[in-house]
């Protein structure tokens, strides 16, 4: 691939040799160094691609063969050039846009972070531009490995990360570090209390001395297992000791849900009827966008999907603009009622999502308790969840106290 770019740039012909000594015409131009290459027979000769300044050279050989050469294409930059010597204003424009590739392949026009699970995407983009790692920084100042460093030193999440520039893109590959696992400290001294409110149903203690017992209902706070024990409490050389007191408690806790189930609702009917509008927004001059058409959408309700594209030529050289496409769908409101028995079907419906979304996984949901209340627009839901979950937390024990 670079050798055909070398020959293009540097110009070549096509030659066609014809005469009885053709054989020997080839021999004598490889001994005087002459490149030659797609060489071909042909009924009357041969015919090969040859160089300019190797062009010049067969004349020689011609004269000591008694062969014939004569061009039959002429290829490569010199001739383009010559064609249109006399058009200043084209050679002018493509010189121009030459450059001007050139001069945009020196900036980053794209970024990708790769690896970010529970790290925060943004925050990572942030730092990067900050650091002189941005869309529209010049590549070649930016210093790979001094901002690796920083990287890494900067978030502990980040196990490993390489930053690779290839043509206008940079690729940021990260790999998330394993997080510290939690050490307890025996030596430190600690109480077990009460994380929340509940009715314990299951008490475990490892060590410490338990207050209460399955069955008692304690508030948040409240000391649960305790970690002073008292040596020989019925002598007067009773001594009080410190221990690292731990515990796995149970409780039954309580979460009143109330919501409403209207039954006339409205829902919305697309019509087919759309609308496309297109932008671009150049990313050497902010975050603007210049939309084509520019005139507004002519619906009233409507809903929006909005793509993004960024072309380039191939993944590692995207150019310094974003194709922006946006679709309209037309939808109305429309009124609609809904049956008692679709209401408490949707209720049930609701009341499952509201427990997976606001429950954390590690809860035991024992029990789930509706009441419904009918009116004539709407059905009133009052629900209890009662769950199961560990309350306990350790709290260090003030030894000045």
């Amino acid at each position: 691939m670079l050798l055909r770019l070398w020959q293009f740039l540097r110009g070549y012909v096509r030659v066609a040799v014809t005469g009885f000594s053709v054989e020997r015409f080839l021999n004598i131009a490889a001994y005087r160094g002459i490149f030659l290459w797609d060489v071909e027979r042909t009924p009357a000769g041969v015919e090969m691609n040859v160089s300019i300044k190797g062009f010049k050279m067969l004349r020689h050989c011609s004269h000591m063969t008694k062969c014939r050469t004569r061009i039959r294409a002429k290829y490569g930059l010199p001739f383009i050039i010559y064609r249109y010597r006399k058009r200043k204003l084209l050679l002018s424009g493509v010189l121009f846009f030459v450059l001007s590739m050139y001069a945009l392949s020196s900036f980053i026009w794209r970024v990708d972070i790769i690896g970010t699970e529970t790290l925060n995407h943004d925050e990572v983009r942030a730092f990067l531009a900050d650091h002189g790692l941005g869309v529209g920084n010049f590549k070649h100042f930016i210093d790979t490995q001094t901002l690796t460093r920083e990287l890494l030193a900067y978030f502990d999440e980040i196990g490993f990360a390489n930053i690779h520039t290839r043509g206008t893109r940079t690729a940021v590959l990260l790999a998330e570090a394993i997080p510290p696992q939690h050490l307890i400290d025996r030596a430190t001294p600690t109480h077990v209390l009460a994380d929340r409110d509940g009715l314990i149903t299951t008490i475990t203690a490892g060590a410490g001395a338990p207050m209460v017992r399955a069955g008692d209902v304690v508030q948040a706070g409240e000391m649960l297992v305790s970690g002073m024990l008292q040596i020989s409490p019925d002598t007067d050389a009773a001594q009080i000791i410190y221990v690292h007191a731990y515990a796995e408690v149970w409780a039954r806790r309580y979460y009143p849900i109330e919501f409403i189930v209207p039954l006339n609702y409205t829902q919305r009917v697309f019509t087919g009827n759309t609308e496309t509008r297109r932008g671009i927004q150049f990313l050497f001059v902010g975050d603007r966008t210049f939309n084509l058409p520019a005139r507004n959408v002519a619906f009233t309700d409507f809903e929006r999907v909005t793509t993004y594209h960024q072309p380039g030529a191939g993944g590692d050289y995207p150019l310094p603009f974003i194709l922006q496409t946006t679709q309209y769908t037309e939808f109305t409101q429309q009124p609609r009622t809904r049956t008692l028995a679709q209401a408490y079907e949707l209720a049930e419906r609701q009341l499952t999502a509201r427990i997976l979304r606001e429950f954390d996984i590690g809860i035991d949901i024992i029990e789930k308790r509706l009441i419904f209340e009918e009116t004539p627009d709407a059905l009133l839901v009052h629900a209890l969840v009662i769950t199961n979950e560990r309350i306990d937390r350790l709290v260090a024990v003030d030894m000045k106290g």
